[in-house]
C-alpha cells in the first residue's frame, strides 16, 4: 500500500475455499489434456478474451513477464563471464544465473553478516543451472 500497489486475493478467501471444495475435481479439470481450472475459465468465457481465458498457466513472473523485463535490466551490471567468475567464488551458494549472482553481490554488499540471513534462504524453484 505504500507504494500504491494493492494485493487482492480473493481465492483465498475462506468462503471461496469452501465452495472450491464442494465442486467436483472432475469440474475442475476438463479434457484429454487435463485443463485446469476449467469450470473457473467457463465461468468467465463471457467476460475475458480466449487468448486470456485458455492459455497455459505459468509461474507470476513468467506469465507477468517480469523475467523479460529483468533480463534486459541485469544486462549491465553484471556479464556473463563476470557471473561466471562469481558463481566461483561463491560455491557455497549454488547461484545459477547471472541475474541469481547480482543479488548475492548486491545481498552481500548491503549486509555486514549475512551468514544468519542465508541460511534461511530458500529457492521458489528449482531451475536449471545456468552454465558460463
Amino acid at each position: 500500500m505504500a507504494h500504491s500497489i494493492e494485493g487482492r486475493v480473493p481465492f483465498l478467501d475462506l468462503e471461496m475455499i469452501r465452495l472450491g471444495q464442494l465442486i467436483p475435481a472432475e469440474m475442475k479439470l476438463s479434457g484429454e489434456q487435463g485443463i485446469e481450472k476449467w469450470i473457473l475459465r467457463e465461468a468467465f468465457k463471457d467476460l475475458l478474451p480466449p487468448e486470456i481465458l485458455w492459455r497455459d498457466k505459468e509461474q507470476f513472473d513468467e506469465g507477468s513477464g517480469t523475467v523479460d523485463l529483468l533480463a534486459q535490466t541485469l544486462e549491465g551490471p553484471m556479464s556473463q563471464a563476470e557471473a561466471g567468475d562469481y558463481m566461483q567464488r561463491h560455491p557455497e551458494s549454488a547461484l545459477r544465473s547471472p541475474e541469481e549472482c547480482f543479488y548475492h553481490k548486491l545481498f552481500m554488499e548491503v549486509f555486514e553478516k549475512p551468514a544468519a540471513i542465508l541460511s534461511n534462504v530458500g529457492r521458489w524453484a528449482d531451475r536449471p543451472a545456468w552454465v558460463a
